[in-house]
């Protein structure tokens, strides 16, 4: 009976020692998570470099993702960058886009982001703009030689000249400029080939502008839309 007491208050004693072990456990990786995971934090945002430009269309779920493995420090901003992104994937409009994108909350968040990774996770402001301006100017190239292959003849003229619309590093359109005065067919065709590059080549849903001269003639704002004139340009 004895030995029998004897192992059962060995046994309680033993059975305690785990219980608060775990909860020692349990309460350390509270705290972390609490606190966000700057390991995982650093190896998401090395994976995608354009996170933290606030005019990009990036998913919301890996955005969801950093703030949960983000840094209490920091959390607070990366909320704000989430929601302007997922703001900005709302908007149609270029005016709304441009003063969502250089709306002064999402620059301080912005600055304060780049900051901060630049000084835990080693990934430096540089780095990102690089990432920027090459994304950009490889599309670019890409539709610049689009038009060169498939519109040898093109009919639109030497004073013609074509920009892409960026958000961030994702297309959201593309510009044609004609000579004032331009027919209305040279219009539309020059629509046409930029359409078939942005919608299909592509495979972006964005806007597609005409400019004859000063004035705005083609806005096709989708797929949905037409490569129709908004202001009749006189013909010779």
């Amino acid at each position: 009976m004895t030995v029998r007491n004897s192992n059962r208050k060995l046994g309680k004693f033993l059975f305690m020692i785990m219980v608060s072990a775990s909860l020692v456990v349990t309460l350390v990786s509270c705290s972390r998570s609490a606190d966000g995971d700057i390991n995982a934090y650093c190896n998401l945002l090395s994976d995608n470099l354009d996170m933290g430009i606030p005019d990009t269309n990036l998913a919301i779920e890996e955005l969801d993702l950093l703030i949960a493995f983000s840094p209490s420090e920091v959390r607070e901003t990366v909320t704000k960058i989430r929601n302007t992104s997922a703001d900005i994937a709302e908007i149609t409009d270029l005016d709304q886009l441009f003063a969502a994108t250089f709306d002064p909350e999402a620059l301080t968040a912005q600055s304060f982001f780049q900051k901060f990774n630049a000084k835990n996770c080693d990934i430096s402001t540089e780095v990102v703009e690089d990432l920027l301006v090459t994304t950009q100017n490889k599309l670019q190239v890409e539709l610049n030689n689009f038009i060169q292959n498939n519109y040898p003849e093109k009919v639109w003229g030497d004073d013609t000249s074509i920009s892409l619309i960026f958000n961030g590093i994702e297309v959201s359109g593309v510009e044609g400029y004609l000579p004032n005065g331009s027919e209305r067919a040279t219009a539309e065709s020059l629509c046409q080939a930029l359409s078939l590059w942005l919608y299909a080549v592509q495979e972006q849903n964005g806007v597609i502008r005409i400019t004859s001269g000063d004035d705005l003639v083609i806005d096709r704002e989708s797929t949905d839309g037409r490569c129709r004139l908004d202001k009749i340009v006189p013909e010779d």
